[in-house]
């Protein structure tokens, strides 16, 4: 069965969705810097859609279900994501053992997208510097 799939939100329907009380991803234990990159990657964009779908290595496929289910779906369909399904990620991505901290501590956002796009999604680097 084909996982669901939300499309962004455009024009109207993203601020009928997303302006009020409870809206967007809710902070918890230094989430903020994970909360708005997740937030204005999925949230009003289809770019970085195809890895939420991409087949990956089963180690790899909890963490784009998690990314996928109970974050950007929910985000696109409600307009919020409840803090513990961010905490869930944040436990996946400490699990795989890249970071010891990533469920209590703020990281550089730089740190957490190289993370997650990089080393577990394998998307290669947007942009490289010479």
């Amino acid at each position: 069965q084909a996982p669901d799939s939300f499309p962004p939100l455009r024009n109207e329907a993203a601020v009928h969705v997303l302006r009020g009380r409870m809206k967007g991803i809710q902070g918890h234990c230094n989430s903020c810097y994970m909360d708005a990159a997740l937030f204005s990657l999925f949230s009003c964009t289809s770019v970085l859609d195809s890895m939420l779908f991409k087949p990956f290595p089963l180690c790899d496929r909890n963490v784009q279900s998690i990314l996928r289910d109970e974050i950007v779906n929910p985000l696109r369909k409600t307009g919020f994501v409840r803090a513990r399904s961010v905490m869930h990620l944040r436990e996946q991505l400490t699990e795989k053992g890249q970071c010891s901290s990533f469920t209590n501590a703020e990281k550089d956002p730089e740190e957490f997208l190289n993370l997650i796009m990089h080393q577990i999604l394998g998307i290669e680097p947007l942009l490289k510097l010479q």
